[in-house]
This record gives structure tokens, sequence and C-alpha cells, in this order.
């Protein structure tokens, strides 16, 4: 952590007067923040303060309201958010695809392998995988009540849910995917969200999954600032593997640290500016905006980067 604090504490000075409220969800997204949950934030990095949220409604509140300045959430939330009027603009990539079917009955390989089948998926409605999802059903004329069904749950209630039988299907992250199948016999995985993208679209591209979300009123200075910390903490996490799994089991109540270790090389964690990641994302949220505008909203994709 010496390394991380020494090498951006010039600018890390930045946060100082500023009082910055860095908000992440409880999850696999921990990982590479690991480095900052390690230390007393507060002490080492002056203004910054890190809170983990367990719902989308909770991190919209706290964005609404301004309680939160920056924020790690799924890349739909945050454009729909955009698109609604809530002053921000997407700064940073940090995870993409990362999703997959996890099945005790049978491998998906196509979307009319999901007519008849109930999933069970992350959260709320608009989480990444859940946008894609619809996408992809609405593309070959299934409806979402009629021809499939979908039931949002945590990531551990739905391996829990696919442990006891009361589930067939689910639709989640890593570590979750990874979890079903340390938990789980015979589980099929299949079809990562790269992959259902691919059904409905011609162009394949790596799914922007979770993006750093800043306010619109915040100095270049300050945002540029976190993401040299956020970047480095990232780099600092996945070398460190056995440290940082300690870290994120115990931040998610004790998840399995090997299972953890092992989703790191699936999970899909890159981190990228909003300049390098402007091209895909931009693909990403045109299509879906075709498809159905209700799946971005009205989005400015010309005010939406940071």
């Amino acid at each position: 952590m010496k390394k991380l604090i020494i090498t951006v504490f010039v600018v890390s000075l930045a946060l100082v007067s500023f009082g910055i409220n860095y908000i992440n969800p409880v999850g696999p997204t921990l990982i590479p923040i690991a480095e900052l949950l390690s230390s007393d934030i507060s002490n080492e990095v002056p203004g910054l303060e890190i809170n983990l949220w367990r719902s989308v409604d909770e991190a919209i509140s706290m964005l609404v309201t301004g309680r939160a300045q920056i924020s790690l959430l799924p890349v739909t939330v945050g454009v729909k958010l955009a698109a609604s009027g809530v002053d921000i603009k997407l700064a940073a990539v940090s995870m993409w695809n990362g999703f997959y079917f996890i099945s005790t009955e049978k491998s998906i390989d196509d979307i009319k392998d999901l007519v008849g089948t109930v999933i069970y998926t992350l959260q709320a409605p608009g989480q990444t995988a859940d946008t894609i999802l619809r996408g992809a059903l609405e593309s070959r004329g299934y409806e979402v009540g009629r021809d499939v069904s979908i039931v949002y749950v945590g990531g551990a209630e739905a391996v829990q849910l696919l442990a006891s039988g009361k589930a067939k299907l689910i639709l989640v992250p890593e570590p979750f995917a990874s979890l079903a199948e340390a938990r789980v016999q015979s589980v099929i995985r299949s079809m990562p969200i790269e992959d259902l993208w691919e059904s409905f679209n011609d162009r394949r591209i790596n799914i922007p999954t979770s993006g750093i979300f800043v306010s619109g009123s915040l100095d270049r200075s300050v945002v540029e600032s976190f993401l040299l910390l956020y970047q480095q903490s990232m780099s600092l996490s996945l070398a460190n593997r056995e440290k940082t799994a300690e870290i994120v089991s115990e931040k998610m109540g004790g998840f399995p640290i090997p299972v953890l270790q092992k989703a790191m090389d699936t999970a899909g964690f890159l981190f990228a500016d909003s300049e390098k990641a402007r091209e895909e994302t931009t693909i990403y949220i045109e299509k879906l905006r075709e498809l159905d505008q209700e799946l971005t909203g009205d989005i400015d994709l010309d005010a939406l980067f940071f």
C-alpha cells in the first residue's frame, strides 16, 4: 500500500479540499479497490471517503442527493441516470463482460434455448446482463413475462436457489458463476454476455459492465487524481491475489477465498479511461437504443463522457 500512496501522493492532494465520497457495490467490483480498502483512507489519502452500496436504489439515492461524487455503477444504470437529467459523466470503465448463464439442465447456445425458462439474475432491472438479455429477446420477437420470466435476486441467493433446485438457470457475474460451479454438482456454464450480445448484433464487442461515473461539477484535477489512484489500486490488487481475496471475502461476508482467486481470471477487470472506452461503449449504447430506447433512455452521447 505504501507504494500506491507514495506514487499518487502529490496528485491526491487535489482531493483534500473537496471531500470526495466514492461509492462501490458490495461484490466482485471490490477486487480492484482491495488495496484502498486495506488502508485507512481518511489518514493516507485526505479528502477521500469510500462507502459501499448493496442495492441500485441505494446508489441512486446517494447520487441524486449529492452524497456521492464518484460512483461505480453498471454502465447501463449510469447511462439511464444521465439520460434522466442526473449530472454525471462516464470517466472510465473498469470491468468488461464477466456474466455467464449457469444451468443445472442444459447449455444455453441460442436465444431460443431461453424460451419457457425462469432466469434468476442480479439485483434489479437495468443492470448490464438484464439489459442485454432483454435486447436479445426483443430482437427475436420474444417478450419477458410471456416467453421468458426474469427474477431479480442477490448473487449469493441465486447460487443458493440453484443449489436447492428452486432455480434451474441463473445469469450471474463472477465470482458467483465460479461459486455455483464449486457448490452445485454438474452445472453447465455457457453463453457469456458477449456471446449473448453477438446473437443479435453483427459486430462483437467487449461489453462495458461497470463504469466509474463522476459528478459533472467535479474539477478535472480531482477526477484525474481519483482515476490514477483507482488504476494503481487495481494493478496492485490483481497482482496480490491472496491478500486481495482475503480483503474482499471479509467485505462480502465470508465469501470463499479460493473461489474469489479463481474468479479473478474470468471477471473481466481492465481499466480504460473514457477516451479508450468510448468506441465500444458508444456502439453498445447506440445498438441498445436502436432496439428499445427504454433500455438506455434518451441519452446525449456527446455529453456522456468525461
